[in-house]
């Protein structure tokens, strides 16, 4: 990626120029080392204490915006994607404790509180869901080209 130091995602492996404290797609702290082994899909799906467990995949923007969902009702999640791309599939994680919980979640199981998917209400939220993960992506846009212009390539 760069001839000067870089950081690492020890979730997706992308690489980062050092200085960038996050992974912009899965949202944990870089490492200085190079991940050794990425698996492309999670494998974990033992339900003992501790395990971690995939509840779904799915394209870029969804499993963004289903990742902050997740993370708003206060579960805990990591997206491990397919490859760097727009077209990648993010398959998303949780602590198997949580599973029910986040498969509620994604697929928004009927609450009594809850208001209704056809509500004015509901359908405002959407699209705060979408330009929330929007803004996100454009940060990260602006970030890169920041990059860029610093190491003077644009």
């Amino acid at each position: 990626m760069t001839d000067g130091p870089t950081v690492w995602c020890p979730s997706c492996g992308a690489e980062y120029v050092a200085g960038v404290p996050y992974c912009a797609d899965c949202r944990v702290a870089l490492v200085a080392d190079q991940p050794s082994r990425l698996s492309p899909t999670p494998t974990p799906t033992s339900t003992d204490d501790g395990e971690l467990v995939a509840i779904g995949a799915w394209p870029r923007l969804s499993a963004q915006i289903l990742r902050a969902r997740l993370e708003t009702a206060g579960i805990s999640v990591m997206a491990e994607w397919t490859g760097p791309g727009a077209d990648a599939l993010g398959t998303l994680v949780v602590p198997a404790e949580q599973r029910e919980f986040a498969e509620a979640v994604v697929h928004e199981l009927d609450v009594a509180d809850e208001v209704p998917d056809t509500s004015p209400f509901a359908y405002v939220v959407r699209i705060e869901e979408h330009l929330s993960v929007a803004a996100e992506l454009l940060q990260e846009l602006r970030t890169k080209l920041d990059e860029l212009e610093a190491r003077g390539l644009l």
